[in-house]
């Protein structure tokens, strides 16, 4: 079972079986989308305000987190696919939001993690709350000392004894005033707990002491996180260039991976990142060109390094104006991964990278939006989150 939470604007669901969903999806993704599957609706208290964050089990079961609003007054709501229906749940205690939209990762139908922050100033407190059927709890979760801005806003949960986040907070260090760093916790079942995060820094002396927090002195942007055991998960992102670190259990470590050879280092990034084994992992993204145009950059870590995979040509309506970048990527099994592009530079045509276990290949993504992402649940169950 793949347990996967994926932060969008709009979650619509596809339910099928793998022999006629896997079939389809190998020779056209449209049609896979379009006549193979089926659409859930959208939560009724989606209408009108949005999708935060959604996870699924085998089922499927799904646990969706949104935004709407009264008037002016926002508020958060939770609801839960079983069923074939949409059923409305209390919204988590600890009303995450602000700062950080909510992120939640399920282990199984009746259990779930949901982190993020408070969303109240001054300081914007990290929250994790624990739902056990349609109960929730508020979890405490320690902080560093000195910090403000808290939010713990990635988190993959591999069962409801061991879950792992990481985020970021604000705090003075020393020759760093308001600055930002990189923070991970390990749950074990019972409590939260800090474990060790390298969080890259560029030396430089805090000389303006009214600046906003962390704004000259930020850390790496993590963007996306996949594990496939405790003792092994991958967080990807930029900071200089792409920026990737490696979980062993035990703690966090900076692993190199290489930004694109013809560029500056800063002009290459990651949005995305999954991991099929600790010897098979993806990592997406772009680099820069010229003002703002972009082209796909896609790695691949066989166990020992990150590579730079090879890509076809870029087709030629990219090839001038603001190109093609990627987003998240995710995988159904290791002959086909979808990386999705970001819809400010792909088109409705055009949208995705496809991988069928030896060559990428440009696809359309039919109804893909922000970063959708494909789940597979069992050997039998698989869903798309979009």
């Amino acid at each position: 079972m793949k347990r996967h939470s994926v932060l969008c604007t709009l979650t619509v669901a596809l339910a099928c079986t793998a022999p006629m969903f896997l079939s389809p999806f190998m020779s056209s993704v449209t049609a896979a989308a379009s006549t193979v599957t089926r659409t859930l609706p959208e939560p009724s208290l989606a209408i009108g305000g949005q999708v935060e964050s959604s996870s699924c089990v085998a089922g499927p079961v799904c646990v969706t987190l949104g935004w709407n609003h009264h008037g002016n007054s926002g508020y958060y709501w939770a609801a839960r696919w079983h069923d074939q229906e949409w059923s409305n749940l209390p919204a988590p205690p600890g009303n995450p939001g602000g700062a950080s939209a909510p992120t939640i990762s399920c282990a199984s139908s009746k259990w779930c993690m949901a982190t993020g922050s408070t969303g109240i100033n001054p300081g914007n407190h990290p929250i994790a709350d624990e739902l056990i059927g349609s109960k929730w709890t508020s979890l405490a979760i320690p902080t560093p000392k000195g910090s403000t801005d808290f939010s713990l806003y990635k988190l993959e949960c591999q069962s409801s004894t061991w879950c792992i986040a990481v985020g970021k907070y604000v705090a003075n260090k020393r020759n760093y005033v308001d600055a930002t760093f990189l923070t991970s916790e390990v749950w074990n079942g019972s409590t939260w707990r800090i474990v060790k995060i390298f969080s890259p820094r560029t030396y430089a002396h805090q000389i303006d002491p009214g600046m906003v927090a962390g704004g000259d002195h930020p850390t790496a942007s993590p963007q996306q996180l996949s594990c496939v055991s405790k003792t092994f998960c991958v967080i990807t992102g930029f900071w200089n260039g792409v920026f990737v670190e490696q979980w062993n259990g035990h703690r966090w470590s900076e692993v190199t991976a290489p930004n694109y050879a013809w560029r500056p280092r800063g002009d290459s990034e990651f949005s995305g990142g999954t991991c099929l084994t600790s010897a098979i992992c993806f990592a997406t993204g772009g680099y820069a060109v010229s003002n703002g145009a972009w082209r796909p950059l896609i790695e691949r870590w066989i166990g020992q390094k990150w590579k730079i995979v090879a890509l076809p040509a870029l087709p030629s309506r990219f090839r001038h104006g603001t190109g093609f970048r990627l987003t998240q990527v995710d995988c159904v099994t290791s002959d086909l991964c979808v990386a999705f592009g970001d819809p400010g530079f792909s088109s409705a045509n055009l949208n995705a990278l496809k991988w069928n276990g030896r060559t990428w290949a440009y696809v359309s993504i039919s109804g893909s939006r922000a970063k959708p992402a494909i789940l597979c649940l069992t050997n039998s169950k698989c869903v798309l989150v979009d």
